[in-house]
């Protein structure tokens, strides 16, 4: 009998071998030598190169610099409130009728991110973090901070950069000289999410119909030839701006209804007849035969629909990133950089119950994240995007 090499299973596959060629390649170049460390699915590249990148960037503009780092500083600030703010009344909202609460869950790849947006979610993941490590390292290098090396790692498929400081001169630089440095990489992912949302707005027009990302293989729009990012303009000739539309429509549409759609298939409009199956979990509701669709935001460069797409997205979940990352680096737990910087203005108040403290603070902080996390498993189940 023979395997069906689902996507995920694919997927699966090439990462084993992936893992397995880098590793071996590791082992017979003796490539440790040369500053990558190769375990079997862990890899870290360190490197000093950058290190006089880091001090030139930081040495040309030091006002400059200066004046971000401290208008970071303040961003970052509102960021942990705000952090904190957005759990707790979520958390509340799952206990008090006070609105719907909204579903607080970890990235997982392949679990709770679909194998589909891998391509856009790696590539947002790669601007991301290295402007996020970027910022570490100029700000550190401004308040004269000794940088040890900067790099590269992944386990399995999570991968990032990093800046590693020395831990003991960071330690002994004063307060306001750590707060902007462990700060400044949370402003600088929201001004990175601002920055690229003002680029999708220029970039895309308003949404004017209804992107399909993924279409069931045996359903009626298959049948009739229609595929991933194909886009409906409209039904039975009402048009369908967004994805809200089409959902609308379809609640008063029941199995074996005909149904003409207009769609940009392959830089073409055509015209497609398919007949509605009954819904699996109502069969007096009708179906087209697709898993997920969204507003359709055509390009204004000019481009073809499918590079259009690809563009669009890309820039979408560097967004989507960016502003989550700004946003929860700021929370008070360990490891993100909010736990120390509501730490260490605390700690002088505290003297000899440094320790009790920053547990205390901690503790709290993962009781408001596991809350969410908990109930919103126990409330919606396992999601995936």
């Amino acid at each position: 009998m023979a395997l069906a090499l689902t996507p995920e299973l694919t997927f699966l596959i090439g990462l084993v071998i992936f893992w397995v060629v880098l590793y071996l390649l590791a082992y017979i170049f003796h490539l440790n030598k040369h500053g990558l460390d190769v375990k079997p699915a862990y890899f870290m590249y360190k490197s000093k190169s950058l290190n006089s990148f880091l001090d030139k960037l930081a040495g040309r503009w030091r006002m400059g610099w200066k004046t971000l780092s401290n208008i970071g500083l303040a961003f970052s600030i509102g960021l942990m409130i705000f952090s904190v703010y957005l759990l707790a009344n979520n958390l509340l909202r799952f206990f008090i009728p006070i609105g719907e609460a909204a579903p607080v869950f970890p990235v997982i790849v392949g679990l709770t991110i679909r194998l589909y947006w891998l391509p856009y979610f790696f590539a947002a993941v790669g601007i991301v973090f290295l402007t996020h490590e970027l910022a570490h390292g100029v700000i550190a290098r401004l308040e004269n901070i000794p940088v040890l090396s900067a790099g590269v790692f992944a386990v399995l498929v999570f991968f990032g950069a990093f800046v590693e400081q020395d831990d003991k001169e960071f330690e002994k630089a004063p307060l306001l000289a750590r707060l902007r440095m462990l700060a400044v990489a949370s402003s600088t992912n929201l001004m990175t999410a601002l920055l690229v949302f003002v680029l999708l707005s220029g970039l895309f027009a308003p949404p004017s119909g209804v992107l399909i990302h993924e279409v069931a293989a045996d359903g009626p729009v298959a049948e009739v030839g229609l595929q991933n990012w194909d886009v409906i303009y409209a039904i039975n000739g009402t048009q369908l701006l967004t994805h809200i539309d089409f959902f609308e429509y379809m609640e008063n549409v029941g199995p074996n209804v005909t149904l003409t759609l207009t769609v940009l298939h392959a830089n073409m409009n055509i015209t497609k007849t398919i007949v509605t199956e009954p819904s699996v979990n109502n069969q007096s509701r009708g179906i087209i035969g697709v898993f997920q669709v969204s507003s359709y935001r055509p390009s204004r460069l000019g481009l073809d629909q499918y590079s259009g797409i690809n563009l669009y997205w890309t820039i979408f979940w560097v967004y989507i990133l960016a502003l989550n990352v700004a946003i929860f680096n700021m929370f008070p737990l360990y490891p993100f950089d909010g736990e120390r910087v509501l730490y260490y203005p605390l700690e002088r108040l505290a003297k000899k119950h440094k320790r009790e403290l920053r547990v205390t603070l901690n503790a709290i902080a993962l009781g408001l994240l596991a809350g969410n996390m908990i109930l919103t498993f126990w409330n919606f189940g396992l999601l995936s995007i």
